[in-house]
């Protein structure tokens, strides 16, 4: 009686294949690519302007005047 309620178990065991793990692989990529535009769009405000004296190598004027120098 047991070894055939284990034989019916067998036969009805559930194994991942291909398809469900490309499923769940987009599902996961798709729930991150929405997580981060929902952060980003959310915490857009939050994003301070930074002077460009304290971070030189994004103004471009200054870029151009080494340019000039050298």
């Amino acid at each position: 009686m047991v070894k055939q309620a284990a034989e019916e178990n067998e036969k009805y065991t559930w194994k991942p294949d291909i398809k469900w793990l490309f499923k769940v692989l987009a599902a996961v990529y798709v729930s991150i690519i929405i997580l981060f535009l929902i952060a980003s769009f959310v915490l857009k405000p939050a994003v301070r302007h930074i002077p460009s004296e304290i971070t030189p190598w994004l103004d471009k004027n200054h870029a151009e005047k080494i340019g000039d120098i050298k």
